[in-house]
């Protein structure tokens, strides 16, 4: 065995000695980079595209973020027949290896540890220090075993995808459509003007303030960092051809639902269900969601309690019943009464159909009490506190007239529950549920 500490760009840049091994006949080939960026792939792209067709397998364990990862780049590696396996970097689960491993069955095989990140600049012009491990074919035990330890965490941490799981990425958030470089500001920057950002993005470098909100609410969660980033909408070009993406985005919610795949099920051992840390960053929306004359609110439950003050009620946050007061009927609907611990409650009565989709099951409430306090509305219906509403489940409300409602309990399990998420494209301050509106 032999090891090389080598020093970038001084003594060699590890983005040539990659591609210069990637033109060589290798068995396997391992590319591990938990933080990439699409320029890195761009600048090996070719080689990567030599290295297969020569019939080497190469595996891609990838790390994905909304700045630095698009569709566009995962659908080429794809396309050129790479294994490929990602990991959805959070605030609480983040890849940082940088390992790249050339496998050769009776040859000489290497691993090469990275310091610099996977991008272009950090292949060929960061300082950095990368180790280069050489193993001639007599050492192949030793090999295989460094090989199965490394590979043994990374396939815990990384997850198998196709192109209908890179397209569900890039409508719920994960991704952006494609990375640009646009110098011009429009005019909506330089007036410092913000919208929400929803649907396929696109992320642009050259700016660093989100813009514009799309017509189309089918595709996405949107949770950005702060400082960062434009995603701008990806506007089609016809009638048709709009009609056509709508056919086979649902063609691969179909088909993604059969195999049971969520956005959740990406995310492995970091748990994003109750109890986690996982930060949800808030967009600081100058162009809110179009409110006036909603029929329907798509919300992400609550966890309900059992026992004590508001048990069993559904919570609908402060900010979001400011925002759709006149959906519940306004604050005039709203009555002063005292209850039976002589403290005044604003209340109003109203009556809903429930359905729940898990077992299609339907009940009539007549008697659902809506309470509006300083902390948003809480609605509180023993019909659908007999429900067993789990945290995370979507509640979908339609008003079908004043005082009159349909709600639909869409439940995680369900194949309804990976069409109506889709819908749920903004979040709160504060708050990880996200909504819709129709």
């Amino acid at each position: 065995m032999e090891i090389k500490f080598l020093s970038q760009p001084r003594d060699a840049k590890l983005g040539d000695i990659l591609t210069q091994k990637m033109k060589e006949k290798f068995d396997d080939i391992y590319l591990i980079a938990g933080m990439t960026k699409d320029n890195a792939f761009e600048t090996i792209y070719d080689d990567l595209k030599i290295a297969i067709n020569s019939g080497t397998n190469v595996n891609l364990y990838v790390g994905i973020d909304r700045k630095n990862t698009s569709k566009d780049m995962l659908a080429k590696l794809l396309s050129i027949g790479a294994n490929l396996n990602i990991h959805i970097n959070t605030d609480d689960s983040k890849a940082e290896s940088r390992i790249y491993i050339f496998d050769k069955k009776g040859g000489v095989s290497y691993i090469y540890l990275a310091g610099a990140k996977f991008s272009d600049d950090g292949l060929f012009k960061n300082i950095c220090t990368f180790v280069e491990i050489a193993y001639s074919a007599n050492e192949s035990g030793a090999f295989e075993e460094a090989k199965k330890n490394i590979l043994k965490e990374t396939k815990n941490e990384f997850h198998k995808v196709d192109m209908d799981e890179v397209v569900l990425l890039a409508e719920k958030g994960e991704i952006v459509a494609r990375i640009t470089e646009r110098k011009i500001p429009r005019i909506g920057e330089m007036y410092g003007n913000v919208e929400t950002v929803v649907g396929e993005q696109v992320y642009d470098e050259s700016r660093n303030v989100s813009l514009i909100q799309p017509e189309d609410l089918e595709d996405v969660d949107i949770d950005i960092d702060a400082n960062v980033v434009v995603r701008e909408n990806v506007e089609l070009k016809t009638e048709q051809e709009g009609k056509k993406e709508k056919k086979e985005k649902e063609e691969i919610l179909k088909r993604l639902s059969e195999k049971g795949t969520t956005i959740e099920s990406f995310y492995g051992s970091n748990d994003i269900s109750e109890g986690s840390k996982e930060k949800r960053a808030v967009i600081h929306a100058g162009g809110k969601p179009k409110y006036k004359d909603m029929t329907t609110l798509i919300l992400e439950s609550n966890k309900i309690i059992e026992k004590g003050v508001g048990a069993g009620e559904v919570k609908i946050p402060k900010e979001l019943t400011e925002n759709t007061i006149e959906f519940w009927g306004g604050k005039e609907s709203f009555t002063s009464v005292e209850n039976e611990k002589n403290k005044i409650e604003n209340i109003s009565m109203v009556s809903a159909e429930i359905i729940d989709s898990k077992d299609n099951s339907n009940v009539k409430d007549n008697d659902i009490k809506l309470l509006l306090t300083d902390k948003g509305i809480a609605i509180n219906s023993e019909k659908l506190q007999e429900k067993n509403i789990q945290e995370g489940d979507l509640i979908r409300i339609i008003k079908e007239a004043e005082k009159s409602f349909r709600i639909e309990i869409i439940r995680k399990e369900t194949e309804e529950y990976n069409i109506w998420i889709c819908y749920c494209v903004n979040t709160l301050k504060g708050n990880k549920r996200r909504f819709g509106i129709i």
